[in-house]
């Protein structure tokens, strides 16, 4: 997907997903239409057609998640065959996904406002879009059009209402209208009553019972012994409850047996740099591996992996395991990332780890809404030619006294609960960094003006609840 890459600056280097599709020529739309038959007498047929909605610049829209949660934000990403994007498009206006509407967060209708999954409604214009000759949908009460943040096209940015403009990031390929349901009325067949026969009753004779009389037994009497009362000690229960987002979560990238089946689909996030390939392990042998290649003045070659994303309250721990090549430039002093866990939106992350002044570093908070709130951690000397492990636990939070990152250096803890000045994830606001919600991103992305060549290889990466899953 051409666009998108953000800018080589410093504070908004991250956007995420340079060519999801090269352009609508090369974009394949597997429209599937479902076509649900209502038998019965009197009851007219209803098709509905579901199908993704595909954008002109690349790429498809996707209910985020596939969370049906009221105002879910909504997204563009590579195109797949999962629920968040089968879409319908009704007669009323509305377009559904996943039994709800999208809308404008609280039916707003300024620039940037962002479009989100609500409960249907018959009355809100919010609700209703507009699909124009030229491929803009335009939303009916703002008379704004359906576009990415920005009218930037890369994976997983947000989708906007903005003002309408002849730009192929605002024109869509929709599904074909769904037929409503039609029901008329049959009247019921004829009830038939049935006359039960008489009832006849018989009179049954009266019983006489005799009763034999009644032998009084003198008992003797009972001697009771006092039984001291007994003393139970009950421990006490102790019930644990799972904190709240605590839901499970465990991935393997998987190089060995899957290759890249673990992570989203091709094409990568490359940017003067060719794609990573699978290779043999420079360290353990029998084992593959991901190898990534910058040359001078490339930017980035990144790979995303294919798990759920990181929301307020989540716990969570990662292995990240590499190998920095022999000529890696481990002394740069510009930024030169190996690993970001960064907020869906545009803009540098909340958190990375970097390669440059001999050290692999913890950074992040450039591209903090309103101010940057940067932060810099030195976590061990960058080796080269050998595997380094780390293990990184992360709090995640918007609120920076919550948020916090515990990092272990193979084996060694080199950071104990750090408290980023930004949090560990952004909070939401109208700037373009605004953000339910962080992924992880791995490969190499790198200031332009680095003249030397880079290469490593990822020998693992896992993503769990617990240290011990990624261990």
């Amino acid at each position: 997907m051409a666009g998108g890459v953000g800018t080589h600056e410093r504070g908004g280097r991250r956007g995420r997903g340079t060519a999801l599709v090269a352009a609508l020529g090369a974009l394949t739309l597997l429209f599937g239409v479902l076509v649900s038959v209502v038998g019965g007498a009197g009851e007219a047929q209803a098709a509905t057609v579901t199908g993704q909605i595909g954008n002109y610049g690349g790429g498809c829209l996707e209910n985020a998640n596939n969370s049906t949660a009221t105002n879910n934000p909504q997204q563009l990403n590579y195109c797949g065959t999962g629920l968040g994007q089968q879409w319908s498009r009704y007669s009323d206006g509305t377009i559904r996904v996943q039994g709800g509407c999208i809308d404008t967060l609280n039916g707003g209708t300024g620039n940037g406002t962002r479009v989100v999954l609500v409960v249907c409604s018959a009355t809100s214009t919010s609700q209703k879009w507009t699909l124009l000759a030229s491929g803009v949908v335009q939303n009916q009460k703002s008379a704004r059009c359906l576009a990415p943040l920005n009218n930037q096209v890369y994976a997983r940015v947000a989708v906007t209402i903005a003002t309408c403009v002849n730009t192929n990031a605002q024109k869509w390929a929709l599904p074909a209208l769904s037929t409503p349901t039609t029901t008329t009325t049959t009247p019921p067949p004829p009830t038939t009553t049935t006359t039960a026969p008489p009832t006849t009753t018989t009179t049954v004779p009266p019983t006489t019972t005799t009763v034999p009389p009644t032998t009084t037994t003198t008992v003797p009497p009972t001697t009771t012994t006092t039984v001291p009362p007994t003393t139970t000690t009950t421990p006490p229960t102790t019930t644990t409850t799972p904190p709240p987002n605590q839901t499970t979560q465990v991935w393997d990238s998987g190089f060995t047996a899957s290759g890249f089946d673990n992570f989203d689909d091709t094409p990568w996030n490359d940017v003067g740099a060719s794609a990573p390939v699978i290779v043999n392990s420079p360290v353990t042998p029998g084992a593959k591996a991901a190898q990534f290649t910058m040359p001078a003045k490339g930017t980035r070659t990144e790979i995303v992996p294919t798990t759920a994303e990181f929301t307020e309250g989540q716990d969570r721990w990662f292995r990240f395991s590499f190998v920095l090549g022999a000529n890696f430039p481990t002394q740069v002093t510009t930024w030169q990332v190996l690993t970001q866990w960064k907020n869906d939106g545009d803009g540098s992350p909340p958190l990375e780890i970097t390669a440059g002044r001999g050290n692999l570093n913890l950074e992040g908070g450039y591209g903090y809404p309103g101010t940057p709130r940067t932060f810099a951690q030195t976590l061990a000397p960058a080796v080269i030619g050998q595997r380094t492990d780390l293990i990184v636990h992360v709090f995640f939070s918007r609120d920076p006294s919550k948020g916090t990152v515990d990092v272990w250096d193979n084996g060694a803890q080199v950071l104990t609960g750090y408290k980023p000045a930004g949090g560990t994830l952004y909070p939401t606001s109208k700037a373009s960094t605004a953000t339910l919600s962080s992924y992880w991103k791995m490969g190499i992305y790198r200031d332009s003006a680095i003249t030397q060549q880079a290469q490593y290889t990822i020998e693992s990466a896992k993503v769990g609840n617990t240290r011990a899953q990624v261990s």
